[in-house]
């Protein structure tokens, strides 16, 4: 089935009405469909290619919609690619982007600038995943991915919400963007206010979206989170029980299935300056990145990087642009590497704290220093700490040439901390976690394959 134009969708839709909707479940002729809508930036993105990687291994026909920037990500995998506009690290790199990340971590200036940049980028984002979605047996989605709980419901099939951070009501913690526990209650109706406080930015949007293209009713007030809830549609947890426990009061629904990774394709090599590099033994190798939270001068950043690295007596890989800054013996800029082929040959990771990068440095066992900048990277590099793998976090407006030394030396000299993310890397590279997922989504499949559907 190729993929359709937005007119022609919505178009395909009105015409064959429910009907069309049964035929998704008559195509017993091939494949059983999966399509995952991924609509962050690069470390969002990676694990659900790993995902689809790993469902393709299974026999399934996998489908992902994502930023065209990470078409390469998918070389090897088998899987199937749409890419929409626009992307989350154009937003970011916008000015309005890059004046929000230097207001820090507030929720204010977080929600002002959902609500100037990127609603209305929301617009073109519905009416291009409408041309690029095809018929599908599951969707599998982001939290942030609106358009793919309609999809699902309007072709009569199951959906899987995949997520990075927590995103059910919990008395053991406050949502994400909150600080410090509110107490039990509060902190369960933390996560609804979280929830109201984005789908308010887009509700009129996304409604208008649904009737014009697919032809639902709209979401009502409190939006579709409530309902996905009421419903145990299943919850795939992208991070591990040995970082973050499963609540006590959390569905069943809800699986924590350990961590995706990402393998570079067959036959990768690193680049040959890089190899060099890292082979060279005349001091401990530090990766630093920040991967699309790269706010005012590249220049500047880099300078502070360097400066700490020699003040901590350390050599590093430092993620940006080679084209702009000048590698030499003790920096390598690199514009990206695979973790799992860098990160088990160095000895810490500085990073901003996104998930899926905090799961790559804690798999390989080393310590992580976490400068968070906005939404779940304070909470993961809160739980780092606590874990006891990694100093206490950086954010990334309070940092300096000596604060990253001084983190950066604990991290390479402290006995404790390195033994204890050895250990813990040890546990987590035990884990099966993008199997669990699979066998997951294959039984969600089983489970509705050959029933009705509530369009019929």
């Amino acid at each position: 089935m190729h993929a359709a134009s937005v007119g022609g969708l919505a178009e395909r839709l009105r015409r064959a009405g429910n009907s069309w909707v049964r035929t998704t479940h008559q195509r017993t002729d091939m494949p059983q469909r999966i399509s995952i809508i991924s609509l962050g930036a690069r470390g969002d993105t990676q694990p659900y290619v790993a995902l689809g990687g790993a469902l393709r291994q299974r026999g399934l026909d996998v489908h992902l919609v994502g930023s065209p920037r990470y078409a390469d990500l998918l070389s090897g995998t088998g899987v199937q690619f749409s890419s929409v506009e626009p992307d989350i690290e154009s937003l970011i790199a916008s000015p309005d982007g890059q004046r929000w990340l230097a207001a820090g971590q507030g929720a204010v200036p977080f929600a002002r600038w959902m609500k100037r940049v990127v609603g209305p980028a929301v617009d073109q984002l519905l009416e291009e995943t409408a041309a690029a979605v095809q018929e599908s047996d599951c969707f599998v989605y982001s939290p942030f991915a609106l358009p793919a709980a309609s999809f699902a419901e309007r072709m009569g099939v199951p959906s899987v919400m995949a997520s990075f951070m927590p995103a059910h009501p919990t008395r053991d913690f406050p949502a994400i963007g909150f600080h410090r526990s509110l107490g039990d209650i509060g902190n369960r109706l933390s996560l609804r206010l979280t929830e109201q406080a984005f789908w308010q930015v887009f509700r009129k949007r996304v409604n208008a979206w649904r009737g014009k293209t697919l032809g639902l009713p709209p979401w009502p007030f409190t939006g579709p989170f409530k309902e996905a809830r009421q419903m145990s549609r299943p919850t795939l947890y992208c991070f591990s029980t040995s970082v973050l426990a499963v609540p006590h009061d959390w569905p069943k629904c809800a699986h924590v299935t350990g961590y995706w990774q990402l393998n570079p394709p067959t036959g990768w090599q690193p680049p040959g300056p890089l190899a060099d590099f890292m082979e060279a033994d005349t001091a401990p190798i530090v990766y630093v990145g920040f991967g699309s939270m790269v706010s005012g001068a590249p220049e500047q950043r880099y300078r502070l990087i360097r400066s700490a690295l020699r003040k901590a007596g350390a050599r590093g890989v430092f993620l940006g642009d080679p084209k702009k800054l000048e590698s030499d013996d003790l920096v390598q800029v690199v514009p990206h590497v695979p973790h799992t082929w860098l990160f088990p040959r160095i000895a810490a990771a500085v990073h901003h704290g996104g998930a899926s990068t905090v799961g790559a440095s804690l798999t390989a066992g080393i310590p992580t220093i976490v400068c968070p900048h906005f939404l779940d990277q304070p909470f993961w590099g809160a739980r780092v700490h606590a874990l006891g793998a990694g100093p206490r976090p950086l954010p990334a407006r309070e940092l300096t040439a000596h604060s990253l030394a001084d983190a950066v030396s604990a991290a390479l000299g402290d006995a404790s901390m390195r033994r204890t993310a050895a250990e813990l890397g040890q546990q987590l590279r035990a884990e099966t976690g993008i199997h669990r997922a699979c066998d997951i989504i294959e039984s969600t499949l089983h489970q509705t394959s050959g029933r009705g559907t509530a369009a019929e």
